[in-house]
């Protein structure tokens, strides 16, 4: 059984993540946790030049506790959105991004939803999903761009490492319910060896056959659960722009998979480069599986 950790915060993203889940969650019969975060409140005293006294501290805490039970219950009525399926609910007071990662051990998935905002406003206010992005271990799945509770036609982006191996494995388990039609999309990017030409062009076309021979059976592995797949190999371009400019083709895709590594800041995890950059540009829902100890 898995355990699903769903941040929310009551905006009208809400709904449509809450769809998703419950789709995912009877698909697996998973747990789900429902987390929101309630923002501390703070107060900055006016100069005494002002005349006016210090707040009374206590008044501080009857408001966040005010707060808190007002999530709860909210919390309540979003866990009889999902029954039949058994929700618990969790309420905390803190910073969003940093006690989602505090909380994440315990699960095998992460759900969110990106609000859209402007430039201005992703310059001024960092994003709670971005945040947990860039710094979470587990797997996470970030609804966005548009809604989707079924999932029918999925990319899986292979780079031909091990990282893109456990995302395609986590991706199979996860979507196995839906017998999505899979595309397993590999990008090529030019690879310049100290050789000449002729030996040069032996080497790059030997190495091409074993690519597309391993992602063949990344295929029929995907076949024989029953997907519908396909393997898709891109030529000339970055991995970012290349990927891109496939979804932009076809728009119909419910869900990109991406595998990262992760590289390794302090006791955190930094997203790396490429899906960051397609988190924050493809217009649909991305799954990043993280392959980080």
């Amino acid at each position: 059984m898995m355990n699903f950790l769903v941040p929310v915060d009551f905006t009208e993203i809400t709904n449509p993540l809450l769809r998703l889940v419950k789709s995912l969650a009877q698909a697996h019969s998973a747990k789900v946790v429902l987390f929101h975060v309630v923002s501390p409140i703070f107060y900055l005293p006016y100069p005494e030049s002002f005349g006016m006294s210090v707040i009374d501290l206590e008044l501080l805490s009857d408001l966040e506790k005010k707060k808190e039970e007002e999530a709860k219950d909210k919390l309540s009525g979003l866990a009889d959105f999902l029954k039949p399926l058994s929700a618990e609910t969790l309420v905390d007071i803190g910073d969003p991004a940093e006690l989602i990662l505090e909380k994440e051990q315990s699960f095998d998935l992460i759900l969110m939803a990106s609000h859209r905002k402007s430039l201005i406003e992703k310059i001024l206010v960092g994003s709670t999903t971005e945040k947990v992005a860039r710094y979470t271990k587990k797997p996470l799945l970030v609804l966005k761009g548009k809604e989707v509770e079924n999932f029918k036609k999925v990319i899986i982006a292979h780079d031909l490492s091990k990282y893109a191996d456990l995302a395609f494995e986590f991706a199979i388990k996860l979507l196995e319910p839906f017998k999505p039609q899979i595309t397993i999309l590999h990008v090529e990017e030019t690879i310049e060896l100290p050789v000449v030409a002729n030996i040069k062009d032996v080497i790059s076309e030997r190495y091409r056959e074993e690519k597309i021979k391993y992602l063949e059976s990344l295929k029929e592995k995907a076949q024989t659960k029953g997907f519908t797949a396909q393997v898709k190999v891109m030529q000339g371009k970055s991995p970012t722009e290349a990927l891109l400019e496939y979804l932009k083709e076809n728009q119909d895709t419910d869900l990109l998979v991406m595998g990262n590594r992760g590289l390794s800041t302090l006791q955190r995890v930094l997203l790396g480069s490429t899906s960051w950059e397609l988190l924050r540009k493809a217009e649909l829902p991305v799954l990043i599986h993280r392959s980080v100890q």
